[in-house]
Protein backbone atom coordinates (compact mmCIF):
# COMPACT_ATOMS: atom_id res chain seq x y z
CA UNK A 1 0.00 0.00 0.00
CA UNK A 2 1.70 3.05 -1.16
CA UNK A 3 1.65 5.78 2.44
CA UNK A 4 1.56 9.72 1.40
CA UNK A 5 2.38 12.17 4.11
CA UNK A 6 0.62 15.84 3.17
CA UNK A 7 3.27 17.95 5.05
CA UNK A 8 2.76 22.10 6.03
CA UNK A 9 3.89 24.22 8.96
CA UNK A 10 1.44 23.38 11.35
CA UNK A 11 0.42 20.46 10.07
CA UNK A 12 -3.77 21.83 10.41
CA UNK A 13 -4.48 24.21 7.57
CA UNK A 14 -2.74 23.52 3.97
CA UNK A 15 -1.94 20.01 5.17
CA UNK A 16 -5.06 18.93 6.01
CA UNK A 17 -6.43 20.46 2.72
CA UNK A 18 -3.51 18.61 0.68
CA UNK A 19 -5.07 15.87 2.35
CA UNK A 20 -8.33 15.75 1.42
CA UNK A 21 -7.90 16.73 -2.30
CA UNK A 22 -5.01 14.23 -2.69
CA UNK A 23 -7.72 11.12 -1.16
CA UNK A 24 -10.42 12.23 -4.18
CA UNK A 25 -7.33 12.24 -6.46
CA UNK A 26 -6.21 8.76 -5.20
CA UNK A 27 -10.29 7.67 -5.19
CA UNK A 28 -10.78 8.72 -9.15
CA UNK A 29 -7.66 6.83 -10.10
CA UNK A 30 -8.51 3.71 -7.49
CA UNK A 31 -5.05 3.92 -5.73
CA UNK A 32 -4.86 2.09 -2.45
CA UNK A 33 -2.84 4.64 -0.40
CA UNK A 34 -2.88 5.54 3.42
CA UNK A 35 -2.93 9.07 3.44
CA UNK A 36 -1.80 11.50 6.84
CA UNK A 37 -1.06 15.12 7.26
CA UNK A 38 1.32 16.67 9.81
CA UNK A 39 3.79 19.40 10.63
CA UNK A 40 7.19 20.07 8.74
CA UNK A 41 9.11 19.67 12.10
CA UNK A 42 7.22 15.93 12.57
CA UNK A 43 7.82 14.72 8.60
CA UNK A 44 11.16 12.59 8.82
CA UNK A 45 9.63 10.69 11.57
CA UNK A 46 6.98 9.18 9.31
CA UNK A 47 7.77 6.37 6.85
CA UNK A 48 6.39 7.17 3.59
CA UNK A 49 6.58 6.58 -0.12
CA UNK A 50 5.16 9.98 -1.36
CA UNK A 51 5.18 13.39 0.60
CA UNK A 52 3.22 16.67 -0.90
CA UNK A 53 3.96 19.80 0.13
CA UNK A 54 4.92 23.58 -1.26
CA UNK A 55 7.86 24.58 -2.15
CA UNK A 56 9.33 26.54 0.85
CA UNK A 57 8.66 22.77 3.05
CA UNK A 58 9.94 20.80 0.27
CA UNK A 59 13.53 22.58 0.55
CA UNK A 60 13.15 22.32 4.10
CA UNK A 61 12.71 18.04 3.82
CA UNK A 62 15.53 17.90 0.90
CA UNK A 63 18.33 19.87 3.09
CA UNK A 64 19.48 16.74 4.89
CA UNK A 65 18.09 13.89 2.10
CA UNK A 66 19.53 11.54 0.44
CA UNK A 67 19.18 11.71 -3.13
CA UNK A 68 16.61 8.71 -3.18
CA UNK A 69 14.36 10.53 -0.35
CA UNK A 70 14.56 13.76 -2.45
CA UNK A 71 12.46 11.92 -5.05
CA UNK A 72 9.75 11.06 -2.77
CA UNK A 73 9.30 14.98 -2.30
CA UNK A 74 6.40 16.41 -4.60
CA UNK A 75 6.14 19.97 -5.15
CA UNK A 76 2.36 21.03 -5.42
CA UNK A 77 2.25 24.91 -6.89
CA UNK A 78 -2.22 25.13 -6.34
CA UNK A 79 -1.72 23.24 -3.18
CA UNK A 80 -5.60 21.44 -3.25
CA UNK A 81 -5.77 21.60 -7.33
CA UNK A 82 -6.74 17.84 -7.81
CA UNK A 83 -5.64 17.92 -11.76
CA UNK A 84 -2.13 18.92 -10.76
CA UNK A 85 -1.82 16.18 -8.02
CA UNK A 86 -2.92 13.77 -9.88
CA UNK A 87 -0.60 14.41 -12.64
CA UNK A 88 2.29 14.74 -10.07
CA UNK A 89 0.96 11.47 -8.65
CA UNK A 90 1.04 9.59 -12.02
CA UNK A 91 4.06 10.92 -12.77
CA UNK A 92 5.73 9.90 -9.90
CA UNK A 93 4.14 6.20 -10.10
CA UNK A 94 5.53 6.05 -13.68
CA UNK A 95 8.81 7.19 -12.83
CA UNK A 96 8.88 3.71 -10.55
CA UNK A 97 7.30 1.84 -12.89
CA UNK A 98 4.10 1.05 -10.57
CA UNK A 99 0.74 0.40 -12.14
CA UNK A 100 -2.18 2.36 -11.74
CA UNK A 101 -5.67 1.10 -12.83
CA UNK A 102 -6.96 2.69 -16.32
CA UNK A 103 -3.93 4.59 -16.03
CA UNK A 104 -0.98 2.15 -17.38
Amino acid sequence: MLKILCVCGCGLGSSFAIEMSAKAVLKKLEIDADIDHTTISEANAFKSDIILTQKAFADVLNADATPEEMKRVIVLNRLTDKGEIEEKILAFLKDRSAKVVNHE
